[in-house]
This record gives C-alpha cells, structure tokens and sequence, in this order.
C-alpha cells in the first residue's frame, strides 16, 4: 500500500506533463503502461518476500511449538530480517538443550525409580494413577499394564493406600504382607493437584533399629549390673568363708558391714531398674498453652548457683507461647539446668543463656553455658549411660522421649564461641503469641 501510494501520484503527474507538453497520445500511453507495470512488479515481489519471511519464521515458530527444535532459519539478503532470525535460531538452541537435560533428568530418575525396592506411585487431580515404578506395577496392575488409567481407589491394596495417613501400616495382601512405611506428599503438574506415594518396608529398618538398641541397652545393663552383681558376689563370699570358720569368733561388726554393703548395692539396682521404668512408662504429654518466658524464669529460680540471661536476636526478646505438655517441658528444662549447673562448677563465671528463634509453626530454643564442654558425644541420649559419679544416665534419655513425643527434637553440641555446651529444642508453637522487651534474670534473686 505505501508503494502504490507513493507510484500513483508519480504515474499522475507524468501523465499531466506529457499531456501539457504536447506529446502523442500513444506515447503517452506507452509510457504510463510501461511505469505501471513497474509498479505492479515492485509491490508483487515486495509482498512475496515479506510473505516468505513470515512464512520462514512461522515454521520455526511451529516447529518449535511441536517440540522440534532442529529447524533454523537464514535469509542473508536481508540484514535486518537475519538478525530477528539469529534470535529465533538461538532460542530455539536453548530450548533445545534443556529438552535434552530434562529427557536425562527423566530417565535417570526412572532408572533409579525402577531398581528401588520402594513402590513409588503418583495420581492426578482424580485420582487415576498416572506414574508408577517397578514394584509398584507388579502390586497393582496385572502384565504391568500400567495404560489401564485405573483410579487408585478402585484397587484393592489402592483403597488402603489412598485413606491412609503418613507413617507406619500394615498390609495385609498376598503381595504385601507386614508393616510398612508410607510417605504422602502433593504436588503440582501443569497446574492440577497430583498426589505422591512412597511406600517401603518398614520391618527391615525397626528390626535394624530394634538390634542396635537392644545392644546398647544390654551393654548399659551388663555394666550396671556388674557393678553390683561384683561387690555382693565378694561379700557374699568373705561372709560364707567366716561363718564356715568354726574355730573362730564371728565379728558380729564386720557381719553387719558386708551385710549393708550386700543391702546398698540392692538398693542401688533397683533405683536402677525403677529408672528404666520410667523411661519405658513415659504418659502421653497432656498439651497445654503457656509463656515461654515464665516457665524459664520459674525453673531458673529452683537453683541459686548460676545467672540466667535470656540473649535475644533482636532487640526485643520474643514473648513465645508454646504448646506441649507443661509438666513434661518442666522436667527437660530442669535435667538441662542442672546438667549445666554442674558442668559449670570450675567455672569463674556461671551463665546459662537463653535464645528463641521462631522457624514456621515450631519454635528453636538454644540453652547454652559456660561449663566444661561436652567430652563424649556419642553416648549422650543412651540409656543408663553416665559419666558422672552419681548419674543415674536417665536425665538425657528421658529428655529426647519427651521432645519425641510431642514430634520435636533435641542436639546436643559444644559452643564454638567459647568454652561450653549448648542443647538446641526445636517444639511446636502455639498458634497465637506476642513479644515483650528483653532483659536479665539472676537466678539468685
């Protein structure tokens, strides 16, 4: 259209000026059939070469909207044109060598899902399994026919598997038998709500569990029970030999010593195993909400020995309101502080700090002293297990139970700022809580 808007006017005044010039009519119709042909030719073969650069860059574009991307575009007669194409060209470069790496990605982690002992199973918005491993198949489909597009629920291992929540299940099916572990976990694909499963046996990784902790166990009451066993054993012995030795007088004192030294160690073992009781007898936590705050300044006064600093991350000390079984937090704080209390005995100055960090719903609190340090880490949270004189090894072991229990944690770890000993708690939050200025509680006021 601009051509011919820019040859029509031309084609107009020539005609004119050769008119009023006095040229022959024929001629002047020669010249304005020769020019108009021109024109014409200028504007066909103009819109036959945007027609094939548009052409040229819609099958680039379609291919490569097909998933195609070995098509490439060159048009060097047009400089302008070649450099849109040079941009089509390395977007479809790009495009391409991401295609490649996910088709890796894809397959190997189809092959890693394949060798897993572990069913993997996903389902869509409505439920139809539309992924499914190895293991997986041969459980729910017959000849591994996986292009039924059967909904889980509909099977008989499926329904199971559908209503059941996170955690440990017992099958009861031909092809799987015992108890075994299930992780569900949603996720998006293309914009719709799937679902995942992961279901493995659990019976090999408890009997693992169980033989490690029947070793540690055993070997905690191998030692204690020797250590009470060995004494009573050498009493008994030197009492039998002088009630045996008939020509001389019996030392009604030394009968009476062996005979207390025979009753304290049974006293000593069954303190012993009335300690095991109570880790093994532990109650469900009885969840209630309190302040954090509270509980730690009314803990901290049960000892007179240390100052409690409550050092905040801001400039505020946040006033947490948590959501556990009171009695219960009570006696992990105390096992904590008195713990600290006397790793910190040779100490010059004796400080527990305390610090909160809120992470989502749970909140991480950080107990540290200024003590001697942790020199043994492996046997922390063993039972029975002590390194101090008169430690029963309970105090720990209970502690990790009762976070458990209510699906939080405990580590224990040396500070790397100075010398000591920190326990990081991580525990739910309680839904609503504010925040109240900082300051420094003494214990010994």
């Amino acid at each position: 259209m601009l051509i011919w808007a820019m040859c029509l006017p031309c084609l107009l005044i020539t005609t004119v000026s050769l008119a009023i010039a006095g040229v022959s009519a024929y001629l002047i119709a020669f010249i304005v059939i020769v020019l108009s042909l021109l024109c014409i030719f200028v504007v066909v073969n103009n819109k036959q070469n945007s027609a094939h650069q548009i052409r040229t860059l819609s099958n680039i574009l379609e291919s490569m909207i097909s998933g195609d991307y070995t098509l490439r575009g060159r048009l060097p007669s047009d400089p302008a044109f070649q450099e849109l194409l040079n941009l089509v060209n390395s977007l479809a470069d790009s495009l391409s060598l991401h295609k490649i790496e996910a088709q890796e990605s894809r397959q190997l982690l189809e092959r890693i899902m394949e060798q897993m002992d572990a069913m993997v199973i996903a389902t869509d918005h409505h439920g139809i399994i539309v992924m499914a491993n190895d293991s997986a198949r041969k459980l729910l489909f017959k000849n591994n026919d996986i292009k039924a597009k059967l909904p889980l629920n509909q099977l008989e291992v499926g329904l199971k598997i559908s209503q059941a929540e996170s955690g440990i299940i017992d099958f009861n099916h031909p092809l799987l038998r015992g108890e075994h572990f299930l992780f569900k976990e949603s996720f998006l694909s293309e914009g719709n709500p799937h679902q995942l499963y992961l279901i493995t046996s659990a019976e090999r990784l408890l009997l693992e569990k169980e033989r490690k902790a029947w070793q540690s166990l055993l070997r905690v009451l191998s030692h204690e029970m020797n250590n009470s066993l060995t004494p009573i054993a050498s009493v008994s012995q030197s009492i039998k030999q002088k009630l045996q030795t008939q020509d001389k007088p019996l030392n009604r004192e030394s009968l009476l010593m062996g005979v207390e030294i025979i009753n304290e160690r049974a006293s000593s073992l069954s303190s012993f195993i009335a300690s095991y009781s109570q880790l093994s007898h532990l109650p469900s936590p009885n969840k209630t909400t309190f302040n954090l705050k509270d509980i730690l300044i009314k803990n901290a006064q049960l000892f007179e020995s240390f100052n409690l600093l409550l050092s905040p991350s801001s400039e505020a000390f946040p006033l947490i309101t948590l959501n556990v079984d009171k009695q219960q937090f009570e006696q992990v704080l105390i096992n904590l502080f008195k713990n600290a209390d006397e790793a910190m005995a040779n100490s010059l100055e004796k400080n527990i700090s305390v610090s909160c960090n809120i992470i989502d719903n749970t909140v991480e609190i950080t107990i540290a002293d200024t003590g001697m340090g942790i020199a043994n880490q492996d046997n922390l949270f063993v039972p029975f297990y002590s390194t101090k004189p008169q430690g029963s090894g309970i105090g720990l072991a209970l502690c990790k139970q009762i976070l458990f229990n209510h699906g939080g944690s405990i580590t224990l770890k040396n500070r790397t700022d100075i010398q000591g000993a920190q326990a990081v708690l991580i525990l739910p939050r309680a839904k609503h809580g504010g925040h109240s200025t900082g300051y420094q509680i003494d214990s010994k006021n």
